[in-house]
C-alpha cells in the first residue's frame, strides 16, 4: 500500500492464527470489523492502521 503523505510503498505482511496475528516486516494494527460472503467464499473486512517508515505519518486502510 502507498502512503496518503509521501507515496511510499509500505509492505508487511501478517501470519494469522486462531484470534490472533503476527505481522512480518512493518508493525501495524489489524482490526476485523466484519466479514464478507462471496462467491470464493468468505472473508473478513478489516482495518489496517500502520506507521510510514519514510515520514512517520500515521496511515489507515480498509481491507
Amino acid at each position: 500500500m502507498k502512503c496518503h503523505a509521501c507515496s511510499n510503498l509500505i509492505e508487511g505482511t501478517a501470519k494469522y492464527g486462531s484470534g490472533h496475528f503476527v505481522p512480518e516486516g512493518i508493525v501495524f494494527e489489524f482490526v476485523a470489523v466484519g466479514k464478507v460472503e462471496g462467491a470464493q467464499g468468505r472473508r473478513v473486512k478489516a482495518e489496517v492502521t500502520c506507521t510510514c517508515p519514510n515520514c512517520g505519518v500515521k496511515c489507515k486502510y480498509s481491507v
